[in-house]
């Protein structure tokens, strides 16, 4: 009973040691004070962490065809997504990550929504014969750059819906600029790479 109440607690201590541990290969890109996020609080908890460093796991759920700028995570619940986007030194995220877990390190971004900013997005889709897929709110769902600009449109109504019942001159966007990231391997990916 005590060998296997041991065995248990060794378990378990390891298990929270390296939950709590940030990805060795990019320990000497965080600072003490990087904070670690997780996707299922990251839309209450992001408002606190502006302009700093922080840490955040999660299963990619999808990446931008145009450019790979953009990956989205979901964390088992796909209602909550975080938008990561690619950093300085970071050319693309490829499609090959959609599905994969990633453990991303970057700085948390903060978009504010205002009325200037839709009417400008609104006269980009205004322009004849071009697109634009940089411009306006991503909200990760496939299919989001062929959406017509009907729905783009609507999209925009929608937000100076959600501003004016805000009670605030803006709404915000978070996200997370990455500096790093790293694919976290499969419990099987490591059972083979152990066997070989």
């Amino acid at each position: 009973m005590t060998k296997k109440f041991l065995s248990f607690l060794f378990i378990a201590l390891t298990i929270a040691y390296g939950c709590n541990q940030a990805p060795k290969e990019n320990a000497e890109e965080a600072s003490a004070d990087t904070v670690l996020l997780t996707v299922a609080t990251f839309d209450t908890s992001a408002s606190y962490y502006v302009d700093q460093p922080v840490w955040i796991e999660g299963t990619v759920l999808h990446t931008c065809k145009h450019g790979g700028k953009r990956m989205f995570l979901v964390d088992g619940n796909d209602s909550i997504m975080v938008e990561v986007t690619t950093g300085p030194d970071i050319v693309m995220f490829d499609e090959s990550l959609v599905g994969s877990r990633v453990n991303v390190l970057g700085i948390l971004k903060e978009e504010r929504i205002d009325e200037k900013y839709l009417n400008e997005w609104e006269a980009e889709l205004m322009k004849p014969a071009e697109e634009n897929h940089e411009a306006g709110v991503h909200e990760g769902t496939k299919g989001h750059e062929e959406q017509p600009k009907e729905a783009k449109l609507e999209q925009i109504n929608a937000l100076r819906n959600q501003i004016a019942s805000s009670g605030s001159d803006h709404i915000s966007r978070y996200s997370i600029e990455a500096i790093s990231f790293q694919e976290i391997p499969t419990v099987e990916e490591e059972i083979v790479v152990e066997e070989e």
